[in-house]
């Protein structure tokens, strides 16, 4: 029987670990931010005195203000929206793409050992492939909209997510395994109540670094053949050699998918729940 005494016991130690775990989010913010300031610092400090001079890298100052105004931009519906949206869709999409692809492959190569042993060799080989150098023929094939970024991101971003999803499928426990066929569990049963939930942590590892990879495909593609999206206000900067804008956009591009892995990461958190968590992520 539960006591007052025992439920203000729970109570404390429930607020305890809370406040411990808030305690660990501000001291790690603060060291970021602080990290974040100091470089920063160096920065403005190495061009504004000249050792780094202004036509190879702009003012710490001027990128800020710069960035400043491009997010106005974007908040009050400027020219920026559009090229932050467009490279934003593009990510998604090609991130979606590889997320469907990539299980999918991952399931039939872990699935039918046959078909692994016939196709996994290739995979590997196109995954060995530098993907940019196919990147103006992705853009004559599939044009310049959005079909050739999220191509290249795909192209990038699958291989991660049917490594991992094998790795996961693999790792189920042979005793399972064992109870289930004691069960006389379909192969289709066995895949979605033991073998995905022992791989889903695993499936997750693929799809933070997938997010990460969409990123750089859209990017790639954008570079080739693109007249919108945030690789395509990079490229045109630097051509014009406004290399503050060239810096704010890249920071844009920092931003999204620095946002966008977290957004995984808070997904697995809520699915994957019984992974133990690392204290400084």
């Amino acid at each position: 029987m539960t006591t007052d005494s025992d439920l203000e016991s729970d109570l404390t130690r429930g607020g305890s670990t809370g406040g411990l775990a808030m305690g660990r989010f501000a001291r790690t913010m603060g060291l970021q931010l602080t990290t974040l300031v100091g470089l920063l610092a160096i920065w403005e400090g190495l061009t504004a005195s000249g050792i780094v001079p202004d036509f190879l890298m702009p003012r710490a100052s001027e990128v800020l203000a710069t960035l400043w105004r491009d997010v106005t931009d974007i908040i009050t519906g400027g020219p920026m929206r559009g090229h932050f949206f467009t490279t934003l869709v593009e990510i998604l999409l090609g991130f979606a793409a590889s997320v469907v692809i990539g299980v999918a492959i991952g399931a039939l190569l872990s699935e039918f050992k046959p078909v692994q042993r016939a196709l996994y060799p290739y995979v590997v080989a196109a995954n060995a492939t530098p993907r940019i150098a196919f990147a103006p023929l992705i853009v004559v094939w599939f044009g310049f909209d959005y079909t050739s970024k999220i191509v290249m991101a795909v192209a990038i971003a699958a291989f991660p997510i049917i490594v991992n999803t094998m790795a996961g499928l693999a790792a189920t426990d042979r005793d399972d395994l064992r109870l289930m066929k004691s069960l006389d569990a379909t192969r289709s049963q066995v895949l979605w109540r033991v073998r995905i939930p022992t791989a889903l942590p695993y499936m997750f590892a693929g799809f933070e670094t997938a997010m990460l990879f969409s990123a750089i495909g859209a990017v790639i593609g954008e570079f080739m053949g693109g007249n919108a999206g945030l690789g395509y206000v990079t490229l045109l900067a630097q051509e014009l050699f406004r290399l503050d804008d060239a810096f704010s956009a890249i920071a844009l591009l920092s931003l999204q998918g620095f946002v966008l892995h977290r957004l995984v990461v808070v997904i697995r958190r809520r699915i994957v729940f019984w992974q133990a968590e690392d204290a400084a992520v």
